[in-house]
């Protein structure tokens, strides 16, 4: 029994979402998410270098998506609030940023690096990258299929 007890505490400890997850309630109350839209959620921090250097192409990507149908939510893991803040600011993002200080999001999450993106539709992982991309506005425009008018 305290085997078995063990081996269940274990496995939830290392449970992260990856592709093919299903988010849990609790999780999708916590980042607003609902069935109408594909989101993406990208982890990030201020002391990570290639977030800063990722995050202008996500922004641009995001200025330029059909609200109706995407989003990104930025979830910056510092857990100095007030450096998130200046960070943030020094960068002007567009989209939705939810400050992860404590850590609650990034602990179920368990990406395995920075910065990491998540795609998610119906509640479900479709798609996860981790490391900076030069080109991360067109990857994910691309495996999303949107066309550039």
């Amino acid at each position: 029994m305290k085997t078995l007890l063990l081996s269940f505490l274990f496995s939830v400890s290392v449970f992260a979402y990856e592709f093919g997850s299903n988010l849990d309630g609790a999780m999708l109350k916590t980042l607003q998410i609902n069935d109408s839209k594909t989101y993406i959620i990208s982890f990030f921090a201020s002391w990570c270098h290639s977030c800063e250097k990722e995050l202008p192409d996500l922004d641009e990507l995001h200025q330029g998506l059909d609200k109706t149908r995407y989003e990104i939510i930025g979830v910056d893991i510092d857990k100095d609030i007030e450096n998130a803040k200046v960070f943030q600011k020094s960068l002007d993002l567009s989209f939705r940023v939810i400050n992860d200080n404590k850590q609650n999001i990034v602990s179920v999450f368990k990406p395995i690096g920075m910065p990491s993106l998540y795609i998610i539709k119906d509640k479900k992982v479709l798609h996860v990258m981790t490391g900076a991309r030069d080109d991360i506005d067109e990857v994910i425009s691309n495996y999303l299929g949107i066309q550039d008018d």
